[in-house]
């Protein structure tokens, strides 16, 4: 590990290639409760990783050196100033290092979208838009050329200055600087009529959902099955699942239970409700029930997350699925 005035550079196989895990799934540990994380690092790799998806959203800023990048089916080579834009259903790998190649370093800015918008439909989630095209033609490598880098680069630099983000202020601060990031981002795909149509499309899709989504907006702790959503979209339940795992990114099932541990995981903090009611009042059957699912998206139980947030223990690092957005209320299904 090297520093560089600030900055800490950090050998990328000691902290990302662990995170990989038997599925191909590259978890990120959020150090904080806040899910968003700025790490720089060495990209000095020999050896091969395989083909991941990350369980987040990735701005990669590529700041020295050259590597081999492979995305999908797509090869290229990474060059100083190149910027990646990496979704949660896009599978890459940077490449083992060569010989030849001089040592290659990166910024990586990694969250979860519930930090940036309130809803699949709600307008801030067209900030987001660069992250929903990666499965379209459009490429999610940047090249340095378009002059992104050094704009994107400083709002990283002052989203780290405010992590833990603890405060009211900070988050801000934090939410702010990412949304700048984006538009840049934004500002670069709309001008790619690929990445227009690809958009609208989308854009179409989760329209069609609305009906359903104004629904679970009000009765979001109530029983509510997919046939239920479906008839409420006038679709079959099998047009309804296909498009909402398109539209939202993950399955109906998924979707609710991931965001009821959001509504549980604000709760656990601000209140001091029993779990028991928090599970119940988060729309699931029971309590034992309930820890089993919040363990599984946030890597630990009910209890340590309110302790940990409180500060009654150590930061505890939350490896978490994708999350929906936070304040999109969804269902229990049954």
């Amino acid at each position: 590990m090297r520093a560089k005035g600030s900055v800490t550079w950090e050998p990328v196989d000691s902290l990302v290639d662990r995170q990989i895990n038997a599925e191909k799934l590259h978890v990120w540990p959020f150090p904080y409760s806040y899910p968003i994380d700025v790490r720089f690092l060495i990209l000095d790799r020999w050896h091969d990783v395989p083909m991941h998806r990350p369980d987040h959203l990735e701005v990669v800023v590529f700041e020295s050196g050259e590597l081999g990048y492979e995305v999908e089916d797509r090869t290229c080579m990474l060059h100083k100033n190149d910027v990646i834009v990496v979704g949660d259903r896009i599978r890459h790998r940077c490449l083992p290092r060569d010989s030849s190649q001089p040592e290659a370093r990166a910024a990586v800015l990694s969250f979860l979208p519930q930090i940036v918008h309130s809803g699949p439909v709600d307008e801030d989630a067209q900030y987001l838009m660069p992250f929903m095209l990666l499965d379209s033609p459009c490429s999610n490598v940047v090249p340095a050329q378009r002059g992104l880098s050094r704009e994107i680069s400083d709002f990283v630099q002052r989203i780290r200055s405010e992590l833990p983000a603890t405060s009211e202020r900070s988050r801000l601060a934090v939410k702010t600087y990412l949304k700048m990031v984006l538009m840049a981002l934004v500002d670069h795909y709309s001008e790619i009529a690929e990445a227009r149509e690809a958009f609208r499309r989308r854009q179409r899709n989760a329209s069609r959902l609305g009906p359903a989504l104004e629904h679970l907006e009000r009765h979001y702790d109530e029983p509510m099955r997919v046939d239920d959503a479906a008839r409420l979209c006038a679709m079959s339940a099998c047009c309804f699942m296909q498009l909402f795992k398109e539209a939202m990114g993950q399955s109906f099932v998924a979707y609710v239970n991931n965001f009821r541990v959001g509504r549980a995981k604000g709760l656990l903090a601000s209140t001091s409700k029993s779990i028991a009611d928090i599970s119940l009042e988060t729309g699931f059957c029971n309590q034992s029930y309930f820890g089993v699912v919040f363990r599984r998206v946030t890597g630990v139980t009910p209890l340590a997350y309110r302790l940990s947030y409180r500060g009654s223990l150590p930061s505890v690092g939350l490896q978490t699925a994708v999350s929906p957005p936070s304040t999109v209320k969804m269902p229990p299904t049954q």
